[in-house]
């Protein structure tokens, strides 16, 4: 039972992570108030809690309910995707700091200008974040695994 509530968990806390960078990317415009760069940094922090909960999930998983940690770090695929998540998280710091150093730095009805490098960056988050899942399922299903 543990398992499959850690299992559900990890699953739940993806599908927000994969929502909130959508939003991220929707709410985002190349001109817009600082409001709305406000409620965009409430998004990210959003995003940030369910990238930690996909990461303590997935530890729990590899070393406390799931298959044994040596079947984890004997596969190459399970390499790939702990890096990928790595990479996303790593992207993720421009656009965080951006949305925290602009919110606070102005007047609310302000307009802001937005850096085009933060819409491609959240574009490539989404793009990591979609193939992860797939990583995973392949993983749990036994590729990566040499004889």
């Amino acid at each position: 039972m543990d398992y499959i509530l850690t299992k559900y968990i990890h699953l739940l806390a993806i599908l927000l992570l994969f929502s909130t960078c959508v939003a991220e990317h929707l709410l985002l415009s190349d001109r817009m108030p600082r409001a709305e760069v406000k409620r965009l940094a409430k998004v990210d922090a959003v995003f940030g809690v369910s990238a930690l909960i996909v990461l303590l999930s997935g530890l729990v998983m590899m070393l406390w309910v799931g298959k044994p940690t040596e079947y984890y770090l004997a596969n190459w695929m399970f390499h790939l995707k702990t890096t990928g998540f790595i990479l996303v998280a790593l992207l993720s710091i421009y656009p965080t700091i951006y949305f925290i150093k602009t919110r606070k730095a102005g007047e609310l009805t302000d307009m802001v200008e937005t850096p085009k490098a933060i819409k491609m960056i959240i574009r490539l988050e989404l793009l990591g974040i979609i193939i992860l899942p797939l990583l995973g399922v392949m993983m749990a299903n036994g590729f990566g695994i040499s004889d």
